[in-house]
């Protein structure tokens, strides 16, 4: 491919979903049988809710982070007090101080508010790291040795830098110059030497200390991780919407990494049970890590299939008791598989397309990737419904922006099984669902949605509900026969 004529871009200036994705998701593309409306009002509405301009906000964080506060271990005025004194320390020397605030509803939710874009100059020496690295980097990370692709020849320790992000994966490892597509992401001071970050050990180490960005986060990923948790708003939401009273036995199905399940086991008082289910040991062992971090011994993780959950299926695991943490032995009646009507709270944050993560920078999903979650999402959504007990609550959500990972699933969910009402989601930060996406009117105001297209008109001008990753949340209950 031929370098672009122009290949520096900004964040939030371009859309990094592929072409026909975009197209995908602004054009009517599913027969009109399938669909109670006319081919033509889906397509304006999909049309009217998703322009390239509203999609170009995916490649931009938003402009405001928010850390769940674990009350047992502080209030939120205590918490207040030490994130503000720490971002005057990270920001010393700048001429403001980011804002920090509690969230106007949640209770354990504080936020800490940045400007957002910001004009930097380029330093002349470059760095090109890749997009995972540059994500990391928006968010308020550091850029480490293993994210590092290509160096400026003769940059030594203490040298200004510009740091880029290589947007089409096309730099070579090593690389002494770089004219692909890229995007300029701040100058920080290099923290090691070329020759050290290319030598044929395994790279590892501070590689640049970010020094001026072109997006203000702060660096809050290591900050009192034992009281405080890095969690997008509209997750941390999903939580109070399902409510679990305290002693309960709660089911997490996708719990990974756990930042749902240990804000459930929070919301508890540490009683209680949530059983926090992934079916990869890695992150069976990342959830039961914050877990203990955060001091919550009611969390036990178990790898298990979540699609196989139901006592009719046979598990093909045998040595299931050994993965299940902490103390197994006092709570092996709460290993799978379960009898149906087994759990009074289910919380399905469901495996998805993720196309409402932010920042996104140059995604390859294509359209048959994001054509096969909604297959794996109607099997954990049967599972989830059948363990569900009469009365009890399902709250399902998803952070993508694609009407039938969301809107349209739920409309699966209410025409195939008759004992299932959707329920109103409360407390309402999202706007609703969207229309003429397989839901009525009173539906769509049951659901909640974020982004991107719901910010005002950019970021700067939003507010912390409306500035999130993109996200869709739905709560259901099974009638009482």
């Amino acid at each position: 491919m031929e370098p672009d004529t122009q290949p520096t871009l900004t964040p939030g200036a371009f859309n990094p979903l592929l072409t026909e994705v975009t197209n995908f998701l602004m054009k009517f593309h599913r027969p009109a049988e399938r669909h109670s409306e006319e081919p033509d009002k889906k397509q304006k509405c999909l049309r009217t809710f998703y322009s390239s301009q509203d999609l170009n906000l995916l490649s931009l964080p938003p402009k405001y982070t928010t850390l769940r506060v674990n009350l047992s271990r502080k209030t939120i005025s205590e918490a207040l007090t030490l994130v503000t004194e720490e971002m005057k320390k990270q920001f010393k020397g700048h001429f403001y101080v980011p804002a920090v605030y509690p969230h106007h509803i949640l209770p354990d939710l504080l936020v800490v508010e940045t400007r957002g874009v910001q004009i930097v100059t380029p330093a002349k020496k470059e760095v090109i790291v890749g997009k995972m690295c540059g994500s990391a980097v928006l968010r308020g990370a550091e850029v480490y040795a293993p994210g590092v692709l290509g160096v400026t020849p003769g940059v030594g320790v203490g040298e200004l830098v510009a740091v880029y992000v290589d947007l089409d994966d096309k730099c070579l490892r090593g690389s002494k110059g770089f004219d692909g597509r890229k995007m300029f992401i701040g100058n920080g001071i290099a923290m090691q030497a070329r020759k050290e970050l290319f030598t044929k050990g395994k790279p590892s180490g501070l590689a640049v200390s970010m020094k001026d960005q072109i997006f203000d986060c702060p660096s809050l990923g290591n900050f009192h991780q034992d009281f405080l948790f890095l969690q997008n708003l509209p997750s941390v939401l999903c939580s109070h919407i399902l409510r679990p009273s305290e002693h309960a036995v709660v089911l997490d199905m996708c719990a990974a990494p756990g930042g749902k399940s240990t804000h459930i086991a929070s919301l508890m008082s540490g009683t209680g049970s949530v059983i926090a289910i992934d079916r990869s040991q890695n992150k069976i062992n990342q959830i039961t890590e914050n877990a203990e971090r955060l001091g919550l011994k009611n969390v036990i993780a178990i790898k298990y299939d979540s699609t196989k959950l139901l006592e009719e299926v046979e598990p093909t695991d045998k040595s299931i008791i050994s993965d299940v943490q902490p103390h197994e032995n006092s709570l092996k009646c709460l290993i799978p598989p379960y009898k149906s009507a087994s759990f009074k709270w289910i919380l399905l944050d469901a495996p998805c397309s993720a196309l409402g993560q932010r920042p996104q920078l140059q995604t390859k999903a294509s359209v048959k990737e994001i054509q096969s979650f909604p297959v794996i999402q109607r099997k954990l959504l049967r599972n989830g419904i059948k363990l569900l007990e009469p009365g009890g609550t399902l709250v399902y959500s998803t952070c993508t922006i694609v009407p039938e990972e969301n809107e349209e699933m739920v409309k699966w969910v209410l025409d195939n099984f008759a004992d299932i009402k959707l329920v109103d989601a409360q407390p309402k930060l999202g706007l609703p669902g969207l229309p003429n996406c397989g839901l009525n009117e009173e539906q769509c105001n049951k659901v909640q949605r974020f982004g991107p297209s719901f910010m005002v008109s950019s970021p700067i001008e939003g507010s912390v509900d409306s500035d999130t990753i993109g996200f869709f949340i739905a709560a259901f209950s099974k009638v009482q026969t």
